[in-house]
């Protein structure tokens, strides 16, 4: 089971097939779960019709086979509890904690279903990762 990370997403949208994300969502697309968190972060970064069409395309492939995994409650208190560490242990990530809450997330989403996160935002998912495990699959354009 694969979990893409939203920078895949939208270097997939910027560059199109001939990029190695897109071909990766492309390759991996019979295997792939969307987050709902991801899907929001998408949905949140159109600013025009065209980039909401194109997230649309995206999605719209994914969601039309019900993989789509959303936080469950408890999820959401784990990612509270572990946003709240890593800032503890942490000061300077403070102004990023919105954003670490979503790969936090993201990354808990994903050992709910005993999924791969694939990202190309090696540091905060290494982060993540020194406090709680999950399987991690980096994606490095070429």
């Amino acid at each position: 089971m694969v979990y893409f990370d939203t920078n895949l997403y939208i270097t997939a949208i910027h560059y199109g097939e001939s990029s190695f994300a897109y071909q990766s969502l492309f390759e991996n697309l019979p295997r792939t779960y969307l987050s709902s968190v991801i899907s929001a972060e998408l949905h949140a970064g159109c600013t025009d019709d065209i980039g909401l069409q194109l997230v649309k395309q995206y999605t719209r492939r994914i969601e039309k086979t019900g993989r789509i995994v959303t936080p469950a409650h408890a999820t959401w208190n784990k990612a509270g509890i572990l946003i709240a560490k890593i800032i503890k242990d942490s000061p300077n990530y403070k102004s990023k904690a919105a954003v670490l809450l979503n790969d936090i997330l993201i990354a808990l989403s994903a050992i709910q279903i005993g999924g791969t996160v694939y990202t190309a935002n090696k540091e905060d998912f290494l982060l993540i990762r020194r406090y709680r495990s999950f399987s991690l699959q980096f994606i490095i354009e070429n």
